[in-house]
């Protein structure tokens, strides 16, 4: 690249401020600042610390498992015709999601600061159990801050935590009567600004600066092997790739590398019902500037539902609110209904069970690759398996269940 292309590329993200464009910035309370300030100053010292890197890289590799396949769907490619379908392979991790690429990173980080103590968030529990297993292996107690409504729906990402030795908080909105993702990220905020001893292992690309970059920074090795291995299969970039959105971690780390390469088509779906990028306007909430669903004076966020709980959020990560505003980025939704169809799909064409998330980029994929010649090539991440979803999946079949 040239040193006009180095300065103009959309991977420089953000500013010294925080933002992205008109995004994103370090909206928080003072009693925060300096918590924020000593994660920035860390975790700029850590990742030009090569020994840190290594580290990571060491764990990444024997510990994760990465790199994970990128595999060509064939039996999928020939019931859909059109494109050619790969699927990276994030559910193959340790613990089966994404996630575990940012909290690895984030305990390294905590244990680079003598940190004594760690807290996270957490809507599907993929977050939640990841943190508690690399804190597990790096000696850290962790306490996880989870809605109502979620602890219930992903009873098993529960237990998973609690094995691990993993504390978890049961939040509530203001009624007392249900809680979600945004419950959680409101209450482990509340904590850690009175605890400053604690490392707050944020987990998707969301809050104020540094969060957002920290997590696409851990997370974007999603996307550097998918570039890697799609070379050495097509020998070419994908035409399209295709991920899931709730607060952006799956899908910034997929797509961060080819934000230069204007050849490759770059898709984020939401929930219909949790559709901020869609459906919102832009607001400032829980630290940061973004799309959200809120009331129309802002004082307030709607209530969202999803089938999939990793992706039920009122927001987005404000990198994302950019690259839509820039258009950069094709944003749009998928419903309920067809992202199931595409989960039972996948199922039962391949044989790989995906959790409910990536199930709406499935959705959204088969519709793009139907519309494509067959020397076309599209990349879903299916960055979560469906173990966590299937006495739900059960519930919702019932009686046609094998059939």
């Amino acid at each position: 690249m040239t040193i006009e292309e180095i300065k103009n590329s959309l991977k420089n993200g953000p500013n010294d401020k925080g933002y992205y464009g008109d995004f994103g910035g370090r909206y928080a309370p003072e009693i925060l600042m300096p918590n924020l300030i000593e994660l920035e100053d860390a975790f700029e010292q850590a990742i030009n610390d090569k020994s840190f890197i290594d580290e990571f890289d060491y764990y990444l590799k024997d510990y994760v498992g990465r790199p994970n396949p990128l595999y060509f769907a064939e039996q999928l490619t020939k019931k859909i015709g059109g494109a050619k379908i790969y699927l990276k392979s994030d559910h193959l991790n340790h613990l089966g999601a994404h996630k575990i690429n940012n909290s690895l990173f984030q305990i390294l980080l905590a244990k680079y600061m003598g940190k004594t103590k760690i807290y996270c968030e957490t809507g599907a529990g993929a977050h939640l159990i990841a943190t508690a297993a690399c804190g597990a292996r790096f000696n850290f107690p962790v306490i996880g801050y989870m809605g109502k409504d979620d602890i219930f729906l992903q009873s098993t990402n529960v237990l998973k935590a609690k094995l691990f030795g993993a504390e978890v908080v049961e939040c509530v909105d203001g009624t007392g009567e249900k809680g979600v993702l945004k419950d959680a990220c409101t209450s482990v905020l509340k904590a850690w600004s009175s605890d400053p001893k604690a490392f707050y292992c944020c987990g998707s690309a969301i809050g104020p600066h540094p969060f957002p970059k920290i997590v696409q920074y851990a997370q974007s090795i999603i996307g550097k092997e998918i570039k890697k291995q799609i070379l050495e299969k097509e020998n070419r970039l994908p035409d399209a790739i295709v991920a899931c959105i709730g607060g952006g971690s799956n899908l910034i780390g997929c797509i961060h590398d080819f934000l230069d390469d204007k050849e490759v088509a770059l898709y984020g779906v939401e929930a219909e019902h949790s559709s901020a990028l869609t459906n919102g306007s832009i607001g400032i909430m829980q630290g940061f500037k973004s799309f959200m669903l809120q009331s129309n004076d802002g004082s307030a966020t709607l209530d969202t539902k999803s089938l999939a709980s990793g992706i039920n959020f009122y927001s987005c990560g404000p990198e994302h609110s950019y690259l839509k505003s820039i258009g950069r980025v094709n944003y749009t939704y998928a419903t309920d209904e067809e992202a199931f169809s595409a989960f039972q799909l996948l199922c039962k064409t391949e044989g790989i069970l995906p959790a409910f998330e990536p199930s709406f980029a499935i959705a959204q994929a088969i519709k793009i690759a139907k519309e494509m010649d067959s020397d076309k090539i599209v990349v879903i991440n299916i960055c979560g398996r469906g173990d966590k979803d299937i006495d739900t999946a059960e519930r919702m079949l019932g009686d046609k269940l094998g059939k």
